[in-house]
């Protein structure tokens, strides 16, 4: 009974010790941030500049990023991402397509949450992208999505953003 009781003192400690340590990765990204990068419409698409404002929370082992990119007067398209960790693991929904809302799922390593984005299958079967969401130093955060392009499978860079704390 005692290394039953041990076992269970070791798991719980354990676990808290991964809430801890997601809580703090996510800390590093809470913050107002401001920045610009290249995002492409599509993988076909030319990359266009644009300005990004982002509203970003930690609460926990919880996530919520909200905010816009624009590119001068061709378009403004919201971002919204929102993540819940169990360890290491990371999953729920992305906004910042023109497809609808997709599914996130990934794990992080180090100070990158590698995220797979997966659309709901809109009768031309599911689409999967890859984003890479980043805490690169006190204060920088980095945005990347990755594509498979429609006819060459190639992957493409469909947005590169890199943000500062305000």
């Amino acid at each position: 009974m005692t290394s039953a009781i041990m076992a269970l003192l070791l798991a719980v400690f354990t676990f808290s010790a991964a809430i801890a340590d997601e809580k703090d990765f996510l800390d590093t990204l809470s913050g107002n941030w401001h920045g610009s990068g290249q995002v492409r419409l599509n993988p076909g698409a030319m990359p266009l500049a644009v300005s990004c404002s982002l509203d970003s929370r930690a609460d926990g082992a919880a996530l919520n990023l909200d905010g816009a990119c624009r590119a001068k007067v061709v378009f403004t398209r919201r971002i919204g991402v929102d993540l819940r960790a169990s360890g290491t693991r990371y999953t729920r929904s992305y906004v910042g397509s023109r497809r609808c809302a997709a599914r996130l799922v990934g794990i992080r390593t180090g100070d990158t949450l590698n995220l797979q984005i997966v659309w709901p299958d809109k009768g031309t079967g599911s689409r999967v992208a890859s984003m890479r969401l980043a805490s690169a130093g006190t204060g920088h955060m980095q945005i990347v999505t990755i594509e498979p392009h429609p006819q060459t499978g190639e992957k493409v860079i469909t947005a590169k953003i890199e943000l500062t704390r305000n």
